[in-house]
C-alpha cells in the first residue's frame, strides 16, 4: 500500500487528538457496545460523531459489480500435442537390424521406421499354424457330430464337448491371427523380421535407438517419437486466485522468450481438476496453432488469458485492500458512521483495482482512501 507523505501523517496524528471527544459515549452507549460484544470491553469497530475531523480524510465507496473482461498472466511450458504424438515401442523383444528413418524426417502413417529380428516372431507364426489347424479339425468334428446328433446317434453331452473346443480353437486361431497383425506379418511370412510403423503422420522429434541394439518388449523409454508440430500444447500453472479468471473456451496470448516482438494465438483446452500440493498451482491447457513450427517443445512461455466479456466482476481500488499476514482486509463503512475491518477473498492486482472474489457484496460500502488508519484505530479499540 502507498505511504501517506509527512505532511499528511501530521495531519491525521492532529485530528486524531481532536478525536476523542468526538468518540466520546456516555456509559448507557458503552454498556450497550459491551452486550453487543459479549459482555467483552472490546471492540471490532469504531463510531465516530458526525462531522469529525478524521471523516474528511477518508473516502467511502460504494461496491459495484461490472460485467467486464479481465486477463491474468500465467508462466507456462510448450509440450507436445498429445493427441497427434506417438512413442514407438516394440510389442517383442528382439534386435534393431535397421534403422529405417532420421531425426527432423517427415513420415506418413503405415510408413516403416525400425526393423526388427527377432526369434519370437518363428514361435509366434508356429503358433498361429496350430491355431489354424486346430480350428480346421475342430470344424469338421462339429459339422460331424451335429448330423450325428440329427440322427440321434450322439449323446448330449458329446455334442456340448465339440462345441466347446471349436469355439475354444475359433478363440485361440483369432488370438494368434491379431497377433501376428499387429506386427505386419502373416503366418505363412518366411521372413522373421518386424517392422515398427507410425500410426500417425508427423516428424520424428526423438529417437532413442541404435543399429544392433537389443529391444525388449517392457522397456520404458520409446525407441522413436513421432509428433505433428502443426499444433502444440502450451502447459500453464495458474494459482488458486487465478482460477476464477480462466475458462475453457478462453482465448489466449502466447509469449515466448525467442520472439519477444512476436505473440502466438490459442485457447485455453482444458483446467485441471486437483491443486500441486508443492507449488499451489493447478494446470491449464492451452491450445495453440503452430503451422510454421516455430513454437518448440520445452520453450519456456507466457499465456495471458483473457476472460470472456460479460462475467460479473467485482473491482475495488488496490489501496482499500490491506494486507494482515496472511489475510487481506477492507473496511466496511455502515450507516451512523460506523467502520468494521473484514476478511475478504481477492484476486491478483492488475491495473490498480483487486478483484473481490468473497467477503463483499455489491451495495455495500468500504473506505477506499485512509483504510490503514481506520484499521489502526479499530485495532487500538
Amino acid at each position: 500500500m502507498p505511504l501517506r507523505t509527512a505532511t499528511v501523517a501530521a495531519v491525521w496524528a492532529s485530528c486524531w487528538l481532536a478525536l476523542a471527544p468526538a468518540c466520546s459515549k456516555g456509559q448507557s452507549e458503552e454498556n450497550a457496545e459491551k452486550s453487543e460484544n459479549g459482555g467483552e470491553g472490546t471492540r471490532d469497530f469504531v463510531r465516530f460523531n458526525p462531522g469529525s475531523a478524521p471523516l474528511d480524510f477518508i473516502k467511502v465507496e460504494t461496491v459495484t459489480e461490472t460485467a467486464g473482461a479481465m486477463s491474468a498472466t500465467l508462466p507456462g511450458r510448450v509440450t507436445f500435442d498429445e493427441d497427434h504424438t506417438q512413442r514407438v515401442s516394440s510389442p517383442i523383444d528382439g534386435r534393431a537390424v535397421s534403422i529405417l528413418v532420421k531425426l527432423g524426417d517427415k513420415v506418413r502413417a503405415g510408413q516403416p521406421l525400425i526393423e526388427l529380428s527377432s526369434p519370437n516372431v518363428g514361435q509366434l507364426q508356429a503358433d498361429a499354424q496350430k491355431a489354424m489347424s486346430d480350428l480346421a479339425l475342430a470344424e469338421k468334428a462339429a459339422e460331424r457330430v451335429h448330423k450325428l446328433q440329427v440322427e440321434g446317434a450322439v449323446a448330449e453331452k458329446e455334442v456340448a464337448q465339440v462345441e466347446n473346443d471349436y469355439r475354444k480353437a475359433r478363440s485361440d486361431s483369432a488370438r494368434t491371427t491379431a497377433q501376428l497383425k499387429s506386427l505386419g506379418v502373416s503366418a505363412s511370412d518366411p521372413a522373421v523380421k518386424v517392422a515398427l510403423r507410425a500410426q500417425i503422420g508427423g516428424i520424428v522429434v526423438e529417437r532413442n535407438v541404435l543399429v544392433g541394439q537389443e529391444i525388449r518388449a517392457d522397456q520404458a523409454a520409446p525407441l522413436i517419437t513421432v509428433s505433428s508440430l502443426d499444433a502444440v500444447w502450451v502447459q500453464a500453472d495458474a494459482y488458486e486466485q487465478d482460477l476464477s479468471l480462466v475458462a475453457e473456451g478462453d482465448a489466449v496470448t502466447i509469449h515466448v522468450p525467442a520472439y519477444p516482438s512476436e505473440t502466438f494465438g490459442g485457447k485455453v483446452g482444458h483446467i485441471g481438476d486437483t491443486v500441486d500440493s508443492t507449488s499451489r498451482t493447478v494446470k491449464i491447457r492451452c491450445l495453440a496453432d503452430n503451422k510454421a513450427h516455430r513454437l518448440k517443445p520445452e520453450m519456456f512461455a507466457k499465456v495471458d488469458v483473457l476472460n470472456a466479456a460479460g462475467h460479473k466482476l467485482m473491482l475495488v481500488p488496490a489501496q482499500a485492500v490491506l494486507n494482515d499476514g496472511d489475510k487481506s482486509i477492507v473496511i466496511v463503512a455502515s450507516e451512523g458512521n460506523v467502520f468494521r475491518a473484514r476478511r475478504v477473498e481477492v484476486g491478483p492486482e492488475i491495473e490498480r483495482k483487486v478483484r473481490v472474489l468473497s467477503g463483499l457484496r455489491a451495495g455495500e460500502k468500504i473506505v477506499t482512501d485512509g483504510a490503514i488508519f481506520m484499521k489502526r484505530e479499530i485495532d487500538a479499540q
